[in-house]
């Protein structure tokens, strides 16, 4: 994936994901939309082919065939769902909510979708490691989905804006937000579902369209989860043509990624596709691949220095600077270095040379590249690891950076170290690994690999790809391996290699090395 790793140099800013129902069907097993209808079907003892005997209304190709049966669904199942004894739980919780006939399927499709939890496959288990790496390295800007599970902001904790209602009146900043423009299941009236959510949805179109406009135009885009032909989409990309004219077609092409998912192992593939659209013709970069875990580790290789969620606290409190003249949080424009302001009662500081009386309080921001390098011992900042430990770990967008060094270097009585740092201190092996993975998953992979290896060194001499030894090295028993060994394979292999691989082996170092002697029972 050369190719990508280039072209994603080429953008000046982070990437947008686009995520659509093949995403959380790969990492949820959520059921496709006619499966899911065919669900909804069953709660009423019927099947979606008996449903889809009965329209006369549309030919099964029509993009609204499905939303018309989910009308007739909708209307069917109002009265079970108001008398039926096993919908009195939902009846409690959201009576309150229903407005129309289309309220308590939607209502049961939302409880239905949240009972769907990760993949835990190996495969998968890895996959949804690399996007968690992905939001540690802040290399994604924002993500727009048409899924309604809450998949996406799990994984990168972005404010979230549910529906186009909500979208197209809000101040949006485009950083460090997911937009689910077909709303999502904590608020069951916002699904786009059946006919009539489809047509005010597509009367609004281009409204969004125009608010989605700058992210498209300032950002590269990657599609994940949908297939060419999706027309929803294609609706999108054909309003956001007719809104900047001819003269940028090419400039809005160049900056989208259609990914699509290597089903049939024809092997990867990157080129320029067209998109024939009514309003124009449309060139997008193609992606075909089944390496998931790859693509996202690549998305990765141009982290933020900040975290998207920071940017989008920062352009808040700017915006409501400019716009009213009186933010509504704390935050101090600097205009005379000597002011008596107390820096305790300082959230963010605007201006320009380093402000010593802000120093001495303690910026505490470090990357996440800049602590994995300190740990490692190839870091090129002095770090105060007391602060680190109270102010830096205790962010959330640090909660999987090793922090056994710090605590340990730190010096600090137990008692003194903020219990959100050590919830998350690896304290065995274990967990080193992976916290996605089961305990049988791991187990079973520690004992392929050591009954494979017998040292640090047979893996490294082993006929096998770098990638493979860097993730054999992280399931080595530690009595088998040396710490200072393993750092310096991990040095030899950064950053250049697998970041999730090396991610993990830098866990496993942390602990081996600053966290093994006072956890030697939990090996």
């Amino acid at each position: 994936m050369e190719e990508l790793k280039k072209a994603l140099k080429s953008h000046d800013t982070a990437p947008f994901l686009f995520l659509g129902s093949g995403f959380s069907r790969r990492y949820l097993a959520t059921p496709a939309w006619d499966a899911l209808l065919d669900d909804s079907a069953s709660w009423m003892n019927k099947t979606i082919q008996q449903y889809k005997s009965k329209v006369s209304k549309y030919d099964p190709n029509d993009n609204l065939f499905l939303p018309h049966i989910a009308t007739m669904m909708a209307t069917d199942f109002v009265d079970l769902w108001w008398n039926d004894p096993q919908y009195t739980e939902q009846r409690k919780k959201y009576e309150n909510i229903i407005i129309d006939y289309r309220s308590p399927l939607k209502v049961a499709v939302s409880e239905h979708l949240k009972s769907f939890r990760p993949v835990s496959t190996p495969e998968i288990q890895e996959e949804l490691q690399a996007l968690d790496e992905l939001k540690e390295s802040n290399a994604i800007d924002g993500i727009i989905t048409t899924n309604w599970d809450c998949l996406a902001e799990e994984i990168f904790e972005y404010k979230r804006y549910i529906g186009q209602e909500e979208l197209l009146f809000s101040n949006v900043l485009n950083v460090g937000e997911v937009f689910k423009i077909h709303g999502c299941l904590t608020s069951p009236n916002s699904l786009v579902l059946d006919e009539k959510d489809y047509a005010d949805f597509n009367k609004r179109n281009p409204y969004l369209a125009a608010k989605l406009t700058t992210i498209f135009i300032e950002h590269p885009v990657f599609f994940i989860g949908y297939g060419l032909r999706d027309k929803n989409i294609r609706e999108i990309l054909d309003s956001l043509v007719f809104g900047i004219g001819e003269k940028n077609i090419n400039k809005l092409g160049k900056g989208i990624y259609f990914i699509e998912y290597d089903r049939n192992n024809e092997g990867y593939l990157y080129s320029t596709t067209p998109v024939d659209l009514p309003n124009g013709s449309l060139d997008i970069n193609y992606i075909r691949t089944d390496d998931y875990k790859t693509l996202y580790e690549i998305l990765g290789t141009n982290p933020r220095k900040f975290p998207a969620r920071l940017m989008r606290q920062m352009k808040e409190h700017l915006y409501e600077l400019v716009l009213k003249g009186d933010p509504k949080e704390q935050l101090m424009v600097v205009t005379d270095l000597d002011g008596n302001e107390d820096p305790e009662n300082i959230q963010f500081v605007y201006g320009a040379g380093v402000i010593e009386k802000i120093s001495e309080f303690g910026y505490g921001a470090y990357s996440n590249e800049t602590l994995y390098k300190d740990i490692i011992g190839i870091g090129d900042v002095s770090l105060d690891y007391k602060q680190v430990v109270c102010r830096t770990l205790i962010e959330s967008s640090k909660h999987t950076v090793p922090r056994n060094k710090f605590i340990k270097l730190a010096d600090m009585k137990l008692r003194d170290i903020p219990k959100r740092v050590l919830d998350h201190q690896i304290t065995k092996h274990k967990e080193a690994i992976s916290s996605r993975m089961s305990i049988k998953q791991i187990t079973d992979k520690l004992n392929e690999i050591n009954n494979l290896y017998d040292s640090l060194d047979a893996i490294k001499h082993a006929k096998i790809t770098i990638e493979k030894k860097l993730e054999a090295a992280a399931y080595l028993e530690p009595h088998k391996i040396d710490a200072e060994e393993l750092r310096l394979f991990i040095v030899d292999n950064y950053p250049d290699k697998s970041n999730t691989a090396i991610k993990r082996l830098i866990r496993y170092y942390d602990w081996l090395a600053y966290g093994r002697n006072d956890n030697k029972n939990n090996e």
